[in-house]
């Protein structure tokens, strides 16, 4: 059985210093990462609690202003962040500094509650959707940092291709 649970007490404890932290650069440069598809960012395996954050280390464009991503995980990929639009006229809207948590990106800051997103997921891949138009340049920056909740249960990074 599949399931996801939004968790309540975000932030207590995360830290990229963790050593349960993940961090998978997605380069928009690269057909591995920039396809109108899904892309598997992080594999998990059992039931685990993770606390993500995203950062846009690149400003996301397209050739057309027509793309749009999504995250979430393989059984829904808007799960975790609704469909965000990445460019309008030229202006990247996921720009270099942003953090990623909802559909209006930004670079101020923000609490803890809000740009860190902590979701229970019980053997979930966990990733996101492009759609509209290819992503031609930028990167994300998915950081994670996981606590297992059963023997066994585990993320690792994944690699891009197929959210499945």
């Amino acid at each position: 059985m599949s399931y996801i649970m939004r968790g309540s007490d975000t932030g207590s404890g995360v830290n990229a210093n963790s050593a349960n932290h993940i961090v998978v650069t997605a380069d928009m440069t690269s057909a591995v990462w920039n396809a109108v598809a899904t892309q598997e960012v992080f594999t998990v395996t059992g039931l685990c609690r993770l606390h993500m954050w995203i950062l846009c280390t690149a400003t996301l464009t397209d050739s057309a202003d027509a793309a749009r991503i999504q995250f979430g995980h393989e059984s829904a990929t808007n799960a975790f962040i609704a469909s965000t639009v990445c460019a309008t006229a030229g202006a990247g809207l996921l720009a270099t500094d942003c953090l990623w948590y909802d559909t209006s990106p930004l670079t101020t800051p923000e609490v803890a509650a809000t740009a860190i997103l902590d979701y229970v997921v019980n053997g979930l891949d966990v990733g996101y959707e492009v759609t509209g138009a290819a992503l031609t340049g930028g990167s994300l920056e998915f950081h994670c940092v996981w606590e297992s909740l059963e023997s066994g249960a585990s993320v690792v990074a994944g690699v891009g291709g197929p959210l499945v």
